[in-house]
């Protein structure tokens, strides 16, 4: 239920309705800090060489650019989908083994399999609309497509074991995820 929220405005008459507790606690969720590594220049400097040797100079310098901001998108759907479900994220950034977050696990192991595949999901849904801009288009979805399939393959260190060992549990070894 909304109640009516007194704001300070120029027209003492203006009041506007208060979030719900709710929608607070998703967007307070939403606030999580940055961190680079100091070693984590290593993998920026390795995403604008991997798209220089793949598009040149000219577009590898924008694809570098776009490489690095499609793994904080990746990191950011993870931290979407912890906050849709209430999963505490304590900071996200950028590490000598790429991107990450940190967050504390979820109520069940249903929300760690959805909190993993949030990433995947995130790069899979920016695909449509980079094909719409010209120039540019095709190297965001083909950067989007590349990170949504990698993370899902269930290899160490990848959502794609965090999901599988979300669902499935004992059938997939312990000691196959270093966290």
């Amino acid at each position: 239920m909304r109640s009516e929220v007194e704001r300070p405005f120029p027209d003492s008459r203006v009041q506007l309705p208060a979030l719900p507790r709710k929608a607070v606690s998703f967007m307070s969720g939403l606030l999580v800090p940055f961190r680079m590594h100091n070693k984590g220049w290593m993998v920026v400097a390795l995403c604008f060489l991997l798209e220089i040797a793949v598009w040149g100079l000219r577009m590898g310098l924008v694809g570098g650019a776009v490489l690095l901001l499609c793994l904080l998108l990746h990191e950011f759907g993870h931290i979407l989908g912890a906050a849709a479900l209430g999963v505490p994220v304590r900071e996200f950034g950028i590490s000598v083994y790429g991107a990450y977050i940190i967050r504390a696990r979820g109520n069940c192991s249903r929300d760690d399999a959805l909190v993993s595949l949030a990433g995947p999901l995130m790069n899979l849904a920016l695909v449509v609309p980079s094909l719409l801009l010209p120039h540019i288009g095709i190297q965001i979805a083909f950067c989007n497509i590349s990170l949504c399939v990698m993370n899902l393959l269930p290899i160490p260190s990848s959502d794609g074991l965090r999901i599988a060992r979300s669902l499935w549990g004992p059938a997939w070894p312990s000691n196959a995820i270093p966290h």
